[in-house]
């Protein structure tokens, strides 16, 4: 039976019977409203809550205590440590929100919190756009694995995630390790290989088959993506994106001996395209090849317990298409080519890359028109 009185700072108050606890004292828990119908209204709604299958001894679990389920139930599926850390962190992420209640939390709480984090916070820089979706990913899913347990409803679902700052790109992949990708052989080689000397994007390059390779006139048409979350081929979505690229000898000459008669040109063992978690599998497979063989001259076992730790700056196959469009910056080919080659819809991406290149290497380019001078004056005089 709810208790009903009207506080002192005016607001109304409705309590509900819980039982009694383990040292045998009435348990309540208390609703707020402005007026006596909205306390009962938060307390009708609490009882019908219950009647659906919440545990009303877990009706104070804090936002903390859900994420303290999901990481139990995740370490019960063998999920790996680094995952786990990553749920701590996003954790502690919610600073205040994780004592509070889980089910008095709000939309309007998480957005705020969210919305903080996107911007310059604590003296700390903006979390990025990356980092705020998988924060806002792990507190649904603590929600979602509390239902309806200990709450009824997920307030994430209401919230979005705001743009947070712009990842730092990474630098292109320097000589050495594009000699590692030609001299290397490994199931991943022929993709790292498209990628470096083609510019296409890893949902292009999954979707590419060898029909759309042609190797006597050097080029690559490119007119479809592979959807990894609908795991199914869709056309290239913007304009820009359906292009023929030019593609240079040392690939051409590379994917003459790559043809194995498969339909696609990137695909599993089984001659089907290549998943996410392929993906990820193969290039860790790589990288860990690649820290063997360069990081530790090949003399040590790369699959004792734990792996070897990194010697060798791992690259990612999207630096393999920033290295692409770097390695044109250097040939001298002109930014409205380099647009079209990369298949981007807007050439201010294109020219963002250039300018950012040219601003590392000006003083390079002013040493060359030094030595120039000097060579230039030397003859005259």
């Amino acid at each position: 039976m709810a208790k009903n009185k009207k506080r002192a700072d005016g607001r109304y108050s409705c309590q509900v019977y819980l039982g009694k606890g383990p040292d045998g004292k009435r348990k309540y828990k208390t609703f707020y409203g402005s007026t006596l119908r909205e306390a009962k209204a938060a307390a009708d709604d609490f009882r019908s809550a219950v009647s659906k299958g919440m545990d009303p001894e877990q009706a104070e679990a804090t936002l903390g205590t859900l994420y303290d389920n999901l990481i139990a139930a995740k370490k019960a599926k063998g999920i790996g440590q680094k995952s786990i850390d990553r749920l701590a962190t996003n954790k502690a992420h919610w600073g205040e929100l994780v004592d509070v209640p889980a089910s008095e939390l709000r939309a309007a709480d998480f957005q705020k919190v969210l919305n903080n984090l996107a911007d310059w916070h604590d003296g700390k820089p903006p979390l990025s756009h990356f980092t705020l979706t998988n924060l806002r990913g792990s507190a649904k899913a603590a929600y979602d694995l509390a239902i309806p347990e200990i709450v009824m409803y997920n307030p994430l679902v209401k919230t979005i995630t705001p743009a947070g700052a712009a990842p730092e790109p990474r630098d292109p992949l320097t000589e050495e390790q594009q000699r590692w990708i030609r001299e290397t052989p490994h199931a991943a080689q022929r993709a790292a290989m498209l990628l470096l000397y083609s510019g296409l994007r890893r949902s292009e390059a999954t979707a590419l088959t060898w029909a759309d390779i042609d190797l006597d006139d050097a080029t690559i048409t490119v007119n479809k993506g592979y959807d990894f979350r609908a795991k199914k081929v869709k056309i290239t979505k913007t304009p820009a994106g359906v292009r023929v690229v030019s593609i240079p000898k040392v690939l051409v000459d590379y994917l003459r001996t790559q043809q194995d008669g498969c339909f696609y040109v990137l695909h599993n063992h089984k001659g089907q395209q290549m998943t996410e978690q392929g993906w990820k599998r193969l290039w860790e497979s790589y990288m860990r090849d690649l820290n063997v063989k360069y990081g530790y001259d090949g003399q040590q076992n790369k699959n004792r317990p734990g792996g070897l730790p990194m010697r060798i700056d791992t690259f990612t196959p999207h630096q393999l298409r920033h290295t692409f469009c770097t390695l044109m910056y250097f040939a001298g080919v002109d930014v409205m080519t380099a647009r079209d080659q990369m298949g981007h819809k807007d050439i201010s991406v294109t020219l963002g890359i250039y300018t950012a290149l040219d601003k590392k290497f000006k003083k390079k380019k002013i040493n060359r028109l030094d030595t120039y001078l000097k060579k230039s004056c030397t003859q005259s005089g």
